[in-house]
């Protein structure tokens, strides 16, 4: 009955996230961002944010302090409910949301102290921001694929001098099996 959408300036200096009443045609602003250079990318990050209807929120994707991060929202009223990620390093791709449990899986470049800021890693953390749990440990760029059930992934990891690695990890990011 309603449909979520995110529409941007020409410019790409701000957008909004919208959301339709399918039968009425009537749109309603839920929540604006605005940046002097650019929101996000030239596509928007259409996999930074997720409504979720059952609890009448939605996960959102903010570059407020420099770094994309996940914010939880009240749906109806746009209101922040509470900050989901922080820190340094910014959130890629939304990779699994567990309304359940209130869990968020994710992807974060630059977050570990230490290492390459371009080398991507997978991530746990709960809507209130708390138990954010490393899933790829090794120092590396890691692309993830996660079982439809979320209890298990691939892991498959490289640096420049390092051939790639891919493993199977359970949910808790424990290697169950080398793959390759």
């Amino acid at each position: 009955t309603r449909l979520a959408f995110i529409s941007s300036s020409r410019d790409h200096k701000d957008a909004w996230l919208r959301v339709a009443d399918a039968a009425t045609g009537e749109v309603r602003e839920v929540l604006h961002e605005h940046s002097a250079t650019q929101v996000g990318d030239a596509s928007m990050p259409e996999d930074l944010w997720k409504v979720l209807p059952a609890t009448n929120e939605v996960i959102w994707w903010s570059e407020r302090d420099n770094w994309t991060q996940l914010y939880l929202y009240d749906l109806a009223r746009g209101a922040l409910k509470t900050r989901i990620t922080s820190g340094e390093g910014n959130v890629t791709r939304l990779v699994r949301v567990d309304e359940k449990a209130r869990q968020v899986w994710f992807t974060m470049n630059g977050h570990e102290p230490g290492r390459d800021p371009y080398f991507q890693h997978f991530y746990r953390v709960g809507f209130d921001g708390k138990g954010l749990t490393l899933l790829t440990p090794d120092v590396g760029n890691h692309s993830v694929s996660l079982s439809p059930d979320g209890a298990y992934f691939t892991d498959t990891w490289s640096t420049p001098d390092t051939p790639p690695v891919t493993v199977l990890r359970d949910a808790a990011g424990k290697v169950v099996l080398p793959l390759e």
